[in-house]
């Protein structure tokens, strides 16, 4: 992978930051951290038209198979010009990175979920369950990819 002369890329913006309410009626108290479950899906889309990668995290809490607490927001990531780190080669139906800023953009945006997610569920019985940290490595086998050109 070789590494181009001039690009640069920033955090464009936080978008459709979406949170389910914390639901009523559970005994929160009988939850530990053994039985607490958690679910993560991470998505990157990538933009070429629009220099843009957009990366979201989604999380689940769950207890005893049920949903308790959904969050995910989009992190859209400018790059210029984006074919400067990354390339498809429509003949082999595959995206060939120059440089690789995907690890770096997935790592920043889980991180930034769980931080939004810190704030969501502070001061409700959710706050003892931060969301566990995930090696990039992991998050990039989980991430699915799609493209618009």
């Amino acid at each position: 992978m070789k590494s181009p002369d001039n690009y640069r890329f920033r955090l464009a913006s936080i978008t459709n930051e979406k949170s389910s309410p914390i639901p009523s009626g559970i005994d929160y108290a009988s939850i530990t951290e053994e039985t607490m479950q958690f679910q993560f899906k991470i998505e990157t889309i990538i933009k070429f038209p629009q220099n843009t990668i957009t990366v979201i995290p989604a999380i689940r809490f769950l207890y005893e198979k049920n949903i308790i607490y959904e969050a995910s927001a989009e992190f859209n990531y400018t790059v210029i010009p984006l074919d400067s780190v990354m390339e498809i080669d429509r003949n082999n139906m595959k995206l060939n990175m120059k440089t690789d800023v995907i690890p770096g953009f997935l790592s920043a945006a889980y991180s930034s979920l769980r931080g939004i997610v810190y704030a969501r569920t502070r001061a409700t019985p959710l706050e003892k369950y931060p969301i566990p940290l995930i090696d990039t490595e992991k998050l990039l086998s989980k991430n699915g990819f799609s493209i618009s050109e």
